[in-house]
């Protein structure tokens, strides 16, 4: 048993190692792209700014520079709402399914003490679980068939 959990740990710690050199390497690769989107986006802006300014001044190009980032922050800040909504909402849904699926008192209560009485007594817990699990199992239909 003991040289399982130790293979186990081994799978673990390999696993562990390449994801984290995955997830270096993602954050390396994101930091990249994300200052050449900026660059882009720098001279996409520069670009409309020098267009508006030769047909319509530098004031007028700075301010359908700035209208337009707003426009664009604005629809931003409307879809990050709506998300952030929606996530709200199916929060509440998925609590409200589990309230309702929790169960009943007696079986909570039992759950809660299954602990204490395998310390006192694990053979007679043993038995109880083992009975517990065969009278679920038969009334889920496994096990054997009656002839017929």
């Amino acid at each position: 048993m003991r040289g399982l959990v130790e293979q186990m740990i081994g799978l673990g710690l390999v696993n562990m190692s390449s994801t984290a050199v995955e997830v270096k390497r993602k954050a390396v690769g994101g930091l990249i792209a994300g200052v050449f989107f900026l660059t882009a986006y720098v001279a996409l802006v520069m670009a409309l700014a020098f267009y508006v300014a030769t047909e319509a001044g530098a004031v007028a190009a700075a301010l359908v520079v700035a209208a337009a980032a707003m426009a664009g922050a604005l629809v931003v800040l409307a879809v990050v709402a709506v998300l952030n909504r929606r996530t709200e909402q199916l929060v509440l849904a998925r609590q409200a399914a589990l309230a309702a699926a929790r169960p009943d008192p007696l079986t909570a209560r039992l759950v809660q003490e299954l602990p204490s009485m395998i310390r006192s007594s694990p053979i007679a817990a043993a038995v109880m679980v083992s009975s517990f699990a065969y009278v679920l199992a038969r009334s889920q239909g496994f096990g054997r068939r009656p002839k017929a």
